[in-house]
C-alpha cells in the first residue's frame, strides 16, 4: 500500500474515532455510523435513529451494499461502540470497534481490518465527561464488502 492510501485510510479512520469521542463525552453512547471516502476525496457520513444498536447497524450494511453500486467508494468505515471480545482485552474491554476496508486492498487475501480502540469514560469534577482512549488493537480479515464484483472494475 503507497504512503498516498496509508494517509488516506489513516485520516478517515481518525475523523470516525474523533466523532464517536465526542459522542461519548456527551451521551456516554454513540450510535452506530457509516464513514466512507468516495473517489472525488469527499468524506460522506450515514447515521440513522434507530435505537437498537444492532437494527442501526443492519441498516447501515444496508446503505453500504446499497451505495457500493456506485463503484466511487476509496475506503469505508462502518463504527460501533462494543465490548472488546475477551481474546483482545488487555485491561479495557469498552470499545471502539471500525470496520476499515479499501479500494487499494481489493487483492488482498486479508483486506480488511477491524480496529479495536479500547475507551474509559472519566469524570473531571462534578460533570465534565472525557474519554480516555487507549492504543487500539488491529485484527485482519477478508474483506466483506470492498470485494471484486461489488464495485464497477476499477
Amino acid at each position: 500500500m503507497s504512503n498516498e492510501q496509508d494517509e488516506k485510510a489513516f485520516n478517515i479512520l481518525e475523523k470516525a474515532v474523533y466523532k464517536a469521542q465526542e459522542s461519548l463525552e456527551k451521551t456516554k453512547h454513540f450510535q452506530p455510523f457509516l464513514m466512507l471516502l468516495n473517489d472525488a476525496g469527499e468524506v460522506e457520513v450515514f447515521e440513522n435513529e434507530v435505537k437498537d444498536s444492532t437494527q442501526s447497524y443492519t441498516l447501515l450494511e444496508q446503505i453500504l451494499k446499497e451505495r457500493m453500486h456506485h463503484g466511487d467508494i476509496d475506503v469505508m468505515v462502518l463504527v460501533v461502540d462494543t465490548l472488546i471480545p475477551d481474546r483482545f482485552v488487555k485491561e479495557v474491554s469498552s470499545g471502539i470497534r471500525l470496520h476499515l476496508e479499501e479500494k487499494s486492498q481489493i487483492d488482498n487475501k486479508l483486506g480488511a481490518r477491524f480496529l479495536y480502540v479500547p475507551y474509559e469514560l472519566c469524570r473531571v469534577g462534578e460533570c465534565e465527561m472525557f474519554v480516555k482512549l487507549h492504543a487500539p488493537i488491529p485484527v485482519g480479515l477478508p474483506a466483506e464488502y470492498i470485494v471484486r464484483g461489488s464495485i464497477h472494475p476499477i
